[in-house]
């Protein structure tokens, strides 16, 4: 029997993951699911996805979030996405690993570009700095002049948003939001800025076609309807990269407001109206045509936290798999035994680079301050500081430099259930934190661009008012703050006074594994 109020599919490509999410027009979840993937790193400073593991992610999270739901029902789909390039054949099948956005490889490339365009010119037409990784430019030439054959193989060089929609839907399309993340987009005229093109030598036919981020692009086709149980026919949108899809799903639509998205990279983001922008962070078209984003984009938060899981908390994972616990609750709670400061021991997020503001591709993570005084929970706790500091040193910066009054931050991701870190960061910061009900942010602004791109909702003013719903609220302990005060100006020095050791171990090239006399190869 066909249910009287239509639904709405909502699909995100992650860092370590595709969620899939079926809401009503109110915003209601009926349905979820989550496919997981890996993190391809076998040499230092690379990062890459098989990205056919996205498509097959993509089919068990759907087919779970529909489990239990009519797929006639579903009126329409968007995607969200992660960074990275894709290069597919003319069946949009990967030829070679996605490279991702913690990817460093093709630093060399910025060089290349600044002569042959130069950097303020770059920044002028795209509204962005030259970086390797965060940008799809660089690891275009990298193709070009590394792997010829593979860029010459090349049918389109996708974005993971625009891969899934291809899978599903057979069209080879860019979102403008992600769009302007590749360095080769006119960020104000909101097309390819060929002059670019020209000088770079790169095919515009390699390039998918620029859309609007709620355009509906193309239909489900059998094969897809076979694979993930939907409809053949449905209609999907363009979608839109995960900054603008979490904008829309913690409701923030107006100039001033600020939120962050606590991934495997933090995100903290808002819009803009003026159309002028700063270097240090990364910008973006919003899905009105009179507004943009800024993103201070920063690398280690989610990964750091993972990393501690992966390397240090076999125990925790342990006593989560048996009793249905979450592994990470389990981890941070332990950081409540610690008190602010972590008794001294600072944590240098930079895990894997960072982004906004340093834009370093070299610096590494630091923990300074170490004693034997110290236990694994002020460890813990200094890694939730560590991300905390990064927020605030990006907040600093929109408040001080770009005139942005930040009263509060609507918070989502995997931070919005963890009532402990939502209280560090607060504390950090002095701010007001709140959480969003709805972790999955993300996969609900998916869906919101489908139901306006479907004319299910008049406007996206209309469409968050009708779906967002605010969860805890978490105030400043000012205690807390006078300690975080104190330790702020250190995380800020330690980074510069480290900084010329990053790129010295970079360039000592030293071995990444180790066999021991006598071993067994």
């Amino acid at each position: 029997m066909k249910n009287s109020e239509p639904y709405l599919l909502g699909i995100d490509i992650g860092g370590t993951g595709t969620k899939a999410g079926v809401f009503t027009l109110d915003g209601t979840l009926v349905g979820s699911g989550y496919g997981e993937y890996t993190m391809i790193s076998t040499l230092p400073g690379q990062a890459e996805h098989d990205a056919e593991a996205w498509w097959q992610a993509t089919i068990e999270a759907v087919r779970h979030a529909i489990a239990d739901i009519a797929a006639e029902d579903i009126q329409a789909i968007g995607v969200g996405c992660t960074n990275g390039l894709i290069a597919v054949d003319q069946e949009g099948r990967p030829i070679r690993p996605a490279i991702m956005l913690w990817d460093q490889r093709a630093l060399p490339e910025v060089d290349r570009i600044s002569m042959q365009l130069g950097a303020d010119e770059v920044f002028d037409i795209t509204g962005n700095p030259l970086a390797p990784g965060a940008f799809s430019l660089p690891t275009i030439l990298w193709l070009m002049h590394n792997e010829p054959e593979s860029y010459k193989a090349a049918h389109k060089l996708m974005v993971p948003g625009g891969y899934l929609v291809s899978r599903l839907t057979g069209t080879f399309t860019i979102d403008h939001s992600r769009a302007s993340t590749t360095l080769l987009f006119d960020i104000r005229k909101r097309h390819w800025h060929h002059p670019f093109l020209e000088v770079l030598g790169i095919d515009e036919d390699k390039l998918p076609l620029p859309v609007a981020c709620d355009e509906v692009v193309g239909r489900i086709t059998g094969a897809a309807a076979e694979l993930t149980g939907l409809k053949e026919g449905t209609p999907v949108v363009g979608g839109c990269m995960d900054t603008i899809g979490a904008s829309l799903g913690t409701g923030v639509l107006k100039e001033g407001q600020c939120f962050v998205i606590m991934g495997t990279a933090a995100r903290v983001a808002g819009p803009i109206t003026s159309g002028q922008f700063d270097q240090r962070f990364m910008n973006c078209t919003h899905v009105d045509a009179d507004s943009w984003q800024y993103i201070g984009a920063i690398n280690g938060v989610g990964s750091a936290l993972r990393w501690v899981r992966d390397t240090f908390c076999e125990l925790e994972q342990k006593e989560a798999d048996a009793t249905n616990a979450d592994v990470y609750e389990l981890i941070t709670n332990q950081a409540v035994d610690s008190p602010p400061g972590s008794k001294g021991l600072l944590f240098l997020p930079y895990l894997a680079g960072e982004r906004t503001p340093i834009w370093d591709p070299y610096a590494r993570g630091v923990f300074f301050g170490l004693t034997l005084g110290h236990k694994r929970g002020d460890f813990f706790r200094s890694v939730l500081e560590g991300a905390a500091f990064a927020i605030r040193h990006v907040v600093e910066l929109l408040e001080s430099d770009n005139g942005i009054v930040i009263s509060e931050l609507r918070i989502g991701g995997a931070a919005a259930s963890s009532r402990v870190w939502n209280q560090i960061i607060s504390d950090v910061l002095g701010k007001r934190v709140v959480s969003l009900t709805e972790s999955h942010t993300e996969v609900l602004g998916a869906a919101l661009l489908a139901g306006v791109g479907l004319k299910l909702y008049p406007d996206y003013h209309q469409a968050v008012a009708q779906t967002v719903v605010t969860g805890a609220v978490f105030e400043p302990d000012e205690r807390a703050h006078r300690s975080y005060n104190k330790l702020f100006p250190m995380y800020k020095e330690l980074y510069i006074d480290t900084k010329h050791h990053f790129q010295q171990i970079v360039e000592m090239d030293l071995p990444q594994g180790w066999i021991t006399r006598g071993s067994k190869e």
